[in-house]
């Protein structure tokens, strides 16, 4: 049980840096972004069906922006 509750701090702490990374990394409001991301990560937790996964939603999470710029070909 304590490791789940690691895993849901942890995408919590993963949405509240995305959530403050698109509000253009303001100073300060830190307890605001942690509570949104925690209020929607409950929420997604509560919309899911049993047995459900996020591994579809980590992996877009980690794959977006991309890391690696465009090839170049002269």
């Amino acid at each position: 049980m304590a490791s789940n509750n690691v895993d849901d701090q942890d995408k919590i702490r993963q949405a509240a840096y995305y959530l403050w990374e698109l509000a253009g990394r303001p100073e300060g409001g830190d307890l605001g972004f942690w509570l949104a991301a925690e209020q929607e990560c409950l929420a997604r937790q509560q919309s899911r069906p049993p047995g459900a996964e996020e591994s579809v939603d980590e992996a877009a999470l980690e794959s977006f922006p991309a890391s690696d710029p465009p090839a170049w070909n002269p």
